[in-house]
């Protein structure tokens, strides 16, 4: 079997999301073809900055760079192919968006794999689980008391864990107390409370917030200071009590993962398939993170992630964005089916039954919002 095209599309969405720092989101798909008639997809997701879009500089390094890169090599060989992309970049040219464009098809190449065995990517993994565990996001731009009754709302539904943002990119320290006690004391003690700083604070201010958030008994506090900052990371750990640290979605590669869980810095790793470089990378590191006792929650990405949340024992969380958010990621793709199952521990996924990832997109939101180059 021989790749014989890329094609890329892209999809904007300029309605402004329910979160701070976006105006819009983008999310540029790869079709990887083979001569063998069996395609795989693959995809990236970008928030629309007011300062500008990124997602034209994306699409011609997938279009040209990398399809040529690609093309005649046989896509079951994922890291093989996977090293071929990485050496093309220029010394840490690896990084960044061009790590995104690699984990876009490198994606596509695991939903080829599937394919080609009439297996769901889950099934290539090594383990099954009928039902995955979730966490709701629920990060909306909402004043303390809306954001308490939204929360109310997600718990009444069923949901047993709740992840708020409270980061300097959305509120001030101030208001971000706010928010963790009207949430805290609208869902009670027992519902699991987890708090996103999206890497905005350093370790000094996050040391002394969990000191004030003692008494609301935070489950985990995510991104405490910036990706770069592990002695930071291994700071708030050693003062974080009873919470966890949590992080790595903005981390790429093993290498920084290791640095992280050497320097004891991490209660649970956060690796995301699309900033890390597609599933072949991701491997790596939730192979490593498992050799050293860590659990695995992967970040964002919940029609990727579902398949080693399905196939891989130590991925212990699956982060839901619900419908009701209206993430455009979400509503461009109609499949896999992610449906929730209610036990009395909290929302489940029931595992896809499809063959490959099983992505399919919404044909009228992809014709509403295909961009025409």
């Amino acid at each position: 079997m021989k790749i014989t095209d890329v094609v890329v599309k892209r999809y904007w969405d300029n309605r402004r999301p329910d979160m701070k720092h976006a105006d819009g989101y983008e999310v540029i798909t790869v079709e990887v073809q083979t001569d063998k008639g069996i395609s795989g997809i693959g995809f990236l997701s970008l928030p629309v900055f007011s300062h500008g879009e990124i997602g034209d500089v994306i699409a011609s390094l997938l279009k040209r760079n990398l399809r040529n890169v690609v093309l005649g090599e046989n896509p079951l060989h994922t890291e093989q192919i996977w090293q071929l992309m990485y050496s093309a970049t220029w010394k840490l040219g690896g990084k960044g968006i061009f790590r995104k464009c690699i984990g876009a098809i490198d994606i596509a190449l695991w939903d080829i794999k599937g394919r080609a065995f009439n297996v769901s990517v889950s099934d290539l993994l090594g383990a099954h689980k009928s039902h995955v565990k979730t966490y709701a996001n629920v990060a909306q731009q909402l004043p303390p008391d809306e954001l308490a009754e939204k929360a109310v709302e997600y718990v009444e539904n069923g949901h047993t864990a709740l992840k708020i943002r409270c980061g300097a990119n959305a509120v001030s320290l101030e208001e971000a107390t706010d928010r963790v006690r009207a949430v805290r004391e609208a869902i009670g003690p027992d519902i699991k409370l987890m708090v996103d700083i999206n890497g905005t604070w350093d370790a000094e201010t996050a040391i002394q917030q969990l000191k004030k958030w003692e008494q609301y008994d935070l489950y985990w506090l995510e991104e405490p200071v910036s990706p770069e900052d592990t002695s930071g990371y291994a700071r708030v750990k050693q003062y974080a009590g009873s919470t966890h640290i949590a992080g790595g979605e903005q981390h790429e590669g093993l290498n920084e993962f290791r640095h992280l869980i050497e320097h004891n810095a991490l209660d649970i790793a956060q690796p995301d398939a699309a900033t890390t470089g597609g599933i072949t990378d991701w491997l790596k590191i939730y192979n490593y993170a498992t050799m050293h006792h860590i659990p695995v929650a992967p970040w964002n990405l919940q029609q990727i992630h579902i398949h080693m949340a399905v196939g891989l024992s130590n991925v212990q969380w699956i982060e839901y964005f619900t419908p009701d958010r209206g993430f455009f990621q979400n509503r461009l793709f109609d499949r896999p089916t992610l449906k929730e199952v209610k036990k009395e521990d909290g929302i489940y996924f029931e595992a896809p039954d499809v063959i490959g990832l099983g992505l399919e997109l919404n044909r009228e939101v992809a014709e509403e919002t295909l961009l025409n180059d």
